[in-house]
C-alpha cells in the first residue's frame, strides 16, 4: 500500500464512501464495498488493532451473504426489526451497527490527526478510541486496547505506511471525514428508539 500507485490510499477509501448516496437508501453491496476498503487502515495501526479488522471483516461478511436479498441497510435494519432481532448477537443490524463504530473510529482519527503535527498517532488514536469503540466495549476490552496503544507507530511512521504525506492525509481526510459523518446520520437513524447493546467480549482475541 505504501509504494507507488496513481492513486493514494486515502483517494481511494474517500472515493468509496463518496459513492454511497446518503441522501437516499444506502446501498448494501457498495457499503460493504467500502468497508472492505477501510479494512488496510487496521493493518498500519500494529497488532493493537488486528483484532478490530477481524471483527468488522466478520461482520461485513454477513452483510455479504445478504446483500442481494436485502440491497439496501435500510431493507437490512427493517428486516431485523420485523424478527425482534436487531439487538440480537450477530444480526446483521447489530453487525452493521458496529461496523458503523469502526468506520467512525477511522473518520475520528484523520479527524484528530488534521489538527496538526503535533498530535501524537497516540492521542489521535486514544482518542479516536474513546468516542467511537470505547463505548460498546467492556471494561476488560478498553484496558486492553489502552495498554496496548502505547505499541502503535509513530505518526510520522503511519502515514507513510498507507502511501501519504502530511499533506495528502490532510487533503483527502478532509473529504473523507464528512463523507462519514453523513453516512452516520443517514444509518444511525435506522436505529432510533432501540438500545444498542455493549459487546459481551471479555478479551482481546490473540492476534497470532
Amino acid at each position: 500500500m505504501g509504494q507507488n500507485s496513481e492513486e493514494k490510499f486515502l483517494e481511494r477509501l474517500t472515493r468509496a464512501f463518496l459513492s454511497l448516496d446518503a441522501e437516499k437508501h444506502v446501498n448494501t453491496k457498495e457499503f460493504n464495498a467500502a468497508v472492505e476498503a477501510i479494512l488496510p487502515v487496521f493493518d498500519h495501526l500494529g497488532t493493537v488493532f488486528s483484532f478490530a479488522k477481524g471483527e468488522m471483516n466478520t461482520k461485513r461478511e454477513s452483510l455479504v451473504k445478504i446483500q442481494d436479498k436485502l440491497p439496501t441497510l435500510t431493507e437490512v435494519v427493517e428486516q431485523d426489526k420485523k424478527t425482534n432481532t436487531v439487538t440480537k448477537k450477530n444480526s446483521c443490524a447489530r453487525n452493521l451497527h458496529r461496523l458503523l463504530s469502526a468506520v467512525s473510529f477511522v473518520a475520528n482519527l484523520l479527524q484528530n490527526l488534521a489538527k496538526g503535527p503535533a498530535v501524537t498517532l497516540h492521542q489521535a488514536a486514544s482518542d479516536a478510541y474513546d468516542a467511537t469503540l470505547a463505548p460498546v466495549h467492556t471494561y476488560f476490552v478498553r484496558m486492553a486496547v489502552k495498554t496496548s496503544m502505547y505499541l502503535l507507530p509513530d505518526r510520522a511512521t503511519f502515514i507513510a505506511s498507507i502511501g501519504e504525506t502530511e499533506a495528502t492525509a490532510r487533503e483527502h481526510g478532509a473529504k473523507f471525514v464528512p463523507a462519514v459523518e453523513e453516512l452516520l446520520v443517514k444509518v444511525l437513524a435506522l436505529y432510533e428508539g432501540t438500545q444498542m447493546p455493549a459487546s459481551d467480549v471479555k478479551f482481546l482475541p490473540s492476534s497470532s
